[in-house]
């Protein structure tokens, strides 16, 4: 008896989809502008597609008491669900070296089917050389 509800129990743990396979992952580098809106128009397997990014530096970047440097990432839904986002975007230098950091995503309200959300993200302590950067990876991660 014991043996049988163990097998039981181990079946049906195994036709419980984990969270990782729920989620999905893309990620894709590009080079990097600042004041630019770059049309990226890039599509996702999970129906998402990243319309345009754009960084705006501030002049000061170098000092702390700068205002902070910023992207706006726009992607549209043309799943047939809504799907909860995350980002995560990375700067680098000619030389490869990692030169600012910024994540954000959905907060309450997934992004519904047919609609476009501009979502702005924030360098936030490692960013005084920023402006520098020569290219940017973009990762984004959905779940249903």
């Amino acid at each position: 008896m014991r043996g049988s509800m163990a097998i039981a129990t181990v079946l049906a743990a195994a036709l419980i989809p984990s969270p990782q396979a729920w989620a999905g992952l893309w990620s894709k580098t590009y080079n990097f502008k600042t004041g630019v809106t770059l049309e990226v128009g890039a599509e996702t397997d999970s129906g998402l597609r990243l319309d345009s990014v754009r960084f705006e530096m501030p002049q000061n970047a170098e000092m702390r008491t700068a205002r902070e440097a910023t992207v706006e990432v726009t992607i549209s839904n043309s799943s047939e669900s809504a799907q909860r986002i995350g980002l995560a975007l990375a700067l680098f230098d000619a030389n490869g070296r990692l030169v600012g950091v910024a994540d954000g995503g959905t907060s309450l309200v997934p992004l519904r089917s047919g609609r476009l959300k501009i979502y702005r993200l924030g360098f936030k302590n490692v960013n005084t050389e920023a402006p520098q950067a020569a290219t940017f990876q973009i990762s984004v991660e959905t779940n249903p």
